[in-house]
């Protein structure tokens, strides 16, 4: 009997515990993450469907780096760029 009261009361310690941090997170302000700066071109467009579309221009940051691989042929050797793709945060 006593073993059963005293888990209860851990119980419900560990409830309103859990209560009064989930209180005081909302309290503190978020930081948010720095936005990129968007820029439009107003000369290039994309036409899709018939609607036209302007292209999302960003800075370039390090993870826009190419990778680069060489291809050996018979008498030559080729590189190649592989193209990378990253989610803008917008």
């Amino acid at each position: 009997m006593e073993n059963n009261r005293r888990s209860f009361f851990k119980g419900l310690a560990a409830f309103a515990s859990g209560v009064v941090a989930a209180k005081a997170s909302s309290y503190i302000p978020k930081k948010e993450e720095p936005k990129e700066t968007i820029f439009v071109p107003s000369v290039l467009t994309i036409t899709h469907e018939g609607k036209e579309f302007h292209p999302l221009v960003v800075e370039k940051t390090e993870m826009d780096k190419m990778v680069f691989s060489t291809n050996i042929g018979n008498s030559t050797s080729i590189q190649q760029a592989k193209p990378t793709l990253r989610k803008a945060n917008v």
